[in-house]
């Protein structure tokens, strides 16, 4: 059993949902016993009985289980995520818990009968620091502005459908509602008065809360460097005035600098040090300032009583070391938030929608006012504010975000839109069928910034390398420190306050310039930017580690029907093999529309033209990778799909389609062959290009399906795949068993494969696979347990592996240059290039050096956007 993202793979339990889903095959090892057979009853007898148990089970736990997600405020590196991910793995209940540093969030499994949400969410708060607030992902928020004590007298008495109120700012308040019960429109009459608007738009809550962080940031710098330039002018420049008044006037303003540094770094460091044993990034930057400016206040107390010091007090190094901090710290928040911002799809999401009204009328709205049962006007060459169904109108629609397909899609009365996509010349009226926020815009976002939160390898082991950077910094400050002491004594012959004051400069500075920031955001910050730009390409990566396992893929084995071959078939022939063809093609409709699967869906929209009625049936059952069967009313048992299900490969009409290369779906009740069809399938158009592309990056090229062998031969043969590398009458199992059998083959287990398939028929060789990709569309992307989903052509597939190399490249130069900045700046701030090396007072820029580049090396990954691969970088 192997587990994929939140899904599992292996343990799957039937249900008429399964079987509407249109599965052919299953992923299970679940034996199919023709009825009647001796073993089928016991079998059956057994599935009950654990299927029972498996669901009380099931449904006792989770009645006791939660899942919390919160945003986090307050994280400036990894560090900060390592120190949150292990305070809640201190708290009892909590389990699976994933932090990511680069969006803000964290969330874990909780346990309701050992600690409520509340009570973990304030104990690690209390542990970390950090400013943590949860997201109701199952309601709609909505931002008002209201005074706070309005606010806190809503949060005690709740109007109906409200679930909660959080106070965001002094006039600003998140009001958490439940949307099948009262609509936002109906929320914000209801409040009347003491509502005076919307909030002001912003971005999702994550960035929201980043922008917050930066207005902060941007504040305490500005008033560090105001403080700072006096004291930097005092030190530098001939000015005319007492030493003892300038050192005064130095020794105020550097404290008020010191006061800034306190709430920035002191606050998290010690709380860090005492709640949690850990000594964190901050610590390094608390060590330096702080020696700096207890060093400066000794010297100016010597200064005062008439007995300085040989080296003075230097009030402008601690001074021009936490503002620089600082400003690094600002530039590298901000290119951060500027970089997950671009490539965000929340920013797809349109900011006003046109309400018809109940009269007829429109009117335009912010679209967060939308609500259940509302229609909306999409205007030309507009934004669609969210998911909805056409009831008026004809227009193209440009799904390129979404699916990266450039062909404009028509959109008619019935069909869907889907937000985000960008309507053409004509107008359209659609009911809303998804509230902005939880439409397919916001699940596919969801999906991406959630495989940021499943680390890959690379990113695994930078992670532990940083988490001895602090340790290792400490042990080599403190031995810069001794070596210059002992330097300055034996060698130049310093006097002891001299040599100390010496050394403790040469300590400052090392401490101050090392930054384990860039290793931590090394890995994380060239995903986000891969993932980002692969879903507005329509590739939704739901895995952090396939895009690093891609690039080493050297088999690439694919499924037939629906992935090489057009979804819809073109049924070639249609012959009825009794004299009662009204019921034989009545038979064969009823069964085909109780299946999903491309052959049983192309026969029954073949069959429509004869505008029948399905006849009625029950025990309907899909058997994976063979068929579909049911009963009639009086009791014959029918049953539709492959020939040799059937049992009818053999029959004269049969063999004929079969040797044609065509794909056979059979008819039989009890008694006879009722009827066959011969169906033909397409290769998508840009197949050729695919194939030889991935032939160009010496791939090997497989051919797996459960059609059979004439067909399945032929198309290896069109698209030049060995045919030792195609297989053909494969069960769910069967193509498992040869991925299996692949990875573990000739090449002793070296091999790494990539399965790509078309639906849940294919689970089990995804889940067995390398990298599972699944074609699909944006209804299949939550539901598909595969690594990756395409939702535009197979083009995405080249795309991928051009993404996964650069990406590569990216992630290596990052750790490159993040080793060599803190080894160079280590030598420079130690002074071991004697004659040239980093003052103290500068060794503040270390953060903005170090991290910058990181963060443009992941910005570049812009360029691959919607390339479909025709470059390589």
């Amino acid at each position: 059993m192997r587990r994929k993202g939140r899904f599992w793979v292996g343990r799957e339990i039937a249900s008429s949902e399964d079987h509407d889903s249109g599965s052919q095959e299953s992923c299970c090892d679940q034996p199919v016993f023709r009825p009647g057979h001796p073993a089928e009853g016991i079998f059956q007898q057994k599935v009950k009985a654990n299927f029972d148990v498996n669901l009380h089970a099931d449904i006792e736990t989770s009645s006791a289980r939660e899942h919390v997600l919160l945003r986090v405020q307050g994280m400036t590196c990894t560090g900060c995520e390592n120190k949150l991910t292990r305070a809640l793995h201190t708290l009892p209940g909590l389990s699976n818990i994933r932090v990511v540093f680069v969006h803000g969030r964290a969330d874990f499994d909780l346990d309701t009968t050992v600690i409520k949400a509340k009570d973990a969410i304030l104990r690690a708060q209390e542990i970390t620091g950090f400013e943590l607030s949860r997201v109701q992902c199952e309601w709609q928020q909505i931002d008002v502005l209201m005074h706070k004590a309005e606010a806190s007298q809503l949060a005690r008495d709740l109007l109906p459908g409200v679930i909660d109120v959080e106070i965001l700012e002094s006039d600003t308040a998140r009001l958490t509602y439940d949307p099948e019960i009262t609509g936002a429109r109906d929320l914000m009459n209801r409040l009347g008065a003491s509502v005076h608007g919307l909030s002001p738009p912003g971005h999702h809550g994550t960035l929201s809360a980043e922008k917050k962080h930066l207005r902060e940031l941007l504040a305490e710098t500005l008033m560090s460097a105001c403080f700072t330039v006096p004291v930097a002018v005092l030190a530098w420049a001939d000015i005319p005035a007492h030493e003892i008044t300038k050192a005064i006037v130095s020794l105020v303003l550097a404290t008020c600098v010191q006061a800034i540094a306190f709430k920035e770094f002191y606050l998290g460091a010690i709380h860090s040090l005492v709640k949690s044993r850990v000594i964190e990034l901050d610590m390094l930057v608390v060590l330096s300032t702080t020696a700096a400016f207890v060093y400066s206040v000794v010297a100016f107390v010597f200064l005062v009583i008439g007995r300085p010091l040989e080296i003075r007090e230097f009030f402008e190094t601690s001074t021009l070391l936490i503002t620089l901090v600082l400003l690094g710290r600002l530039v590298a928040v901000y290119a951060r938030t500027t970089a997950v911002r671009a490539v965000s799809l929340r920013s797809l999401q349109a900011a006003t929608a046109i309400l018809v009204k109940q009269d007829g009328t429109r009117e335009e709205i912010d679209t967060q006012l939308l609500q259940f049962g509302d229609s909306f006007i999409v205007s030309p060459h507009s934004l669609i504010p969210t998911d909805g169904v056409v009831i008026g109108g004809v227009s193209e629609v440009d799904e390129s975000m979404l699916t990266g397909e450039s062909t404009a899609v028509v959109k008619s009365q019935g069909t869907q839109l889907i937000a985000g996509t960008i309507n053409g010349d004509g107008t359209l009226e659609a009911r809303l069928t998804r509230l902005p926020g939880k439409n397919t815009v916001a699940d596919i976002a969801e999906l991406v910034e959630d495989a940021y939160s499943t680390k890959s390898h690379v990113q695994d082991l930078a992670d532990r390398l940083a988490g001895y950077f602090i340790p290792v910094m400490l042990i080599v400050t403190a031995a810069v420190f001794f070596i210059w002491l002992a330097v300055m004594l034996a060698v130049r012959h310093e006097s002891g306050g001299a040599a100390v004051s010496k050394a403790i400069s040469y300590a400052i500075a090392v401490l101050a310039i090392s930054c384990p920031c860039a290793l931590g955001l090394a890995v994380p910050m060239v995903l986000v930017a891969a993932g980002g730009i692969a879903a507005r390409a329509g590739v939704v990566v739901k895995s952090a580690n396939a895009i690093e396992q891609i690039r080493k893929v050297t088999d690439v084995v694919f499924d037939k029907t629906g992935t090489l071959t057009m979804a819809e078939l073109e049924t070639c022939m249609e012959q009825a093999m009794v004299t009662d063809r009204q019921y034989a093609i009545s038979v064969a409709y009823t069964l085909a529309e109780a299946n999903q699967h491309p052959v049983s869906k192309s026969v029954a929209r073949h069959l429509t033209t004869e505008k029948l009625l399905p006849l009625q049936v029950h025990d309907v059952r899909v058997i994976a990778g063979a068929g579909v069967e049911a009963r009639l009313v009086d009791g014959r048992h029918i049953r539709a799909g492959n020939p040799y299900w059937l049992g009818v490969q053999d029959r004269p009409e049969v063999r004929q389609l079969l040797n044609d290369g065509q794909t056979a779906f059979c008819v039989s009740d009890e008694s006879s062959l009722l009827a066959v069809f011969g169906l033909r399938s397409a290769f998508r158009p840009e197949i050729p290009e695919v194939m030889e592309k991935l032939r160009q990056r010496q791939l090997n090229l497989h051919l797996v399906s459960g059609d059979c062998p004439s067909a399945v031969e032929s198309a290896a043969r069109a698209l030049a795949i060995p045919l030792d590398n195609v297989r053909a009458r494969q069960s769910p199992a069967d193509k498992r068993q040869y991925v299996r059998d692949l990875a573990d083959g000739l090449a002793g287990g070296q091999r790494k494969i990539l399965f790509c398939g078309d639906g849940t028929n294919d689970a089990a060789a995804m889940a067995q696979a390398d990298v599972g990709v699944q074609m699909g569309t944006a209804s299949d992307v939550t539901s598909s347990t595969a690594d990756v989903t395409l939702l535009g052509p197979l083009n995405g597939l080249t795309y991928l592996f051009d993404l996964s190399i650069a990406a590569h490249r990216r992630i290596a130069f990052n750790l490159v240059w993040s080793a060599l900045y803190n080894v160079g700046a280590v030598l420079l701030a130690a002074g071991a290039f004697v004659k040239v090396r980093i003052a103290p007072a500068y060794a503040g820029l270390g953060e903005l050096v170090s991290v910058l580049p990181v963060v443009l090396a992941g910005l570049t990954m812009l360029s691959l956007r919607r390339d479909w691969g025709a470059r390589e970088a």
